[in-house]
């Protein structure tokens, strides 16, 4: 079992929740810090799972299970039909420490998920085509090693990877890999065309 990041004290943890659901980098690089100085495990700031590592691109075939790890705990905490698991390419987010976010999705969400499950549900293997961000998706009974999976469809290191858990009727999990742009805050349902 990894370590868990030891909680700082109440004040200061009810500051750095609220700033993590606000999304600030700030209470972002606080939680970072607080999953690394627990020895790498995983440790939970707002709607987010903190690790080691900067990104996807830190992910190898020899530390994939630490990785998946980190997807279980987020899984953990947000494993609905009405949840997605995320982690954004390099590029595509603000703060440059591995983090997972975990969201009850809005409507682009939920479009997007009945999308993907018409499309892999009933087939084996990758699918792709019309999907967001260049991407392919599959269906795996479960809940898999997310990470793994997407690494045997090809190289995540610049992927945004996204689960969605208790799909296809509550079956197993879509896990969906997009190449050079993120949707997090569509599928989050906060997205702001004028931000960008």
């Amino acid at each position: 079992q990894q370590a868990v990041a030891a909680a700082p004290p109440d004040a200061a943890r009810a500051a750095a929740v609220s700033d993590a659901w606000a999304g600030n980098a700030s209470a972002a690089a606080f939680d970072a810090r607080q999953a690394l100085l627990a020895g790498g495990g995983w440790s939970q700031g707002g709607d987010k799972m903190w690790g080691s590592g900067t990104g996807v691109e830190s992910i190898t075939a020899d530390n994939v299970a630490y990785y998946d790890e980190g997807m279980d705990e987020a899984h953990a905490r947000c494993g609905g039909s009405s949840c997605a698991l995320i982690v954004n390419p390099a590029g595509h987010r603000t703060v440059n420490t591995f983090h997972i976010h975990f969201v009850h999705f809005e409507s682009y969400g939920s479009s997007l998920k009945r999308k993907l499950e018409s499309e892999v549900c009933l087939k084996e293997g990758w699918q792709s085509g019309g999907q967001p961000c260049s991407g392919r998706a599959a269906f795996f009974p479960g809940f898999p090693g997310v990470f793994r999976q997407a690494m045997a469809a090809g190289s995540i290191a610049d992927a945004t990877v996204i689960a969605w858990p208790a799909a296809c009727g509550g079956r197993g999990t879509i896990v969906e890999v997009g190449y050079g742009c993120s949707i997090e805050h569509q599928i989050r349902g906060d997205f702001d065309p004028s931000a960008r």
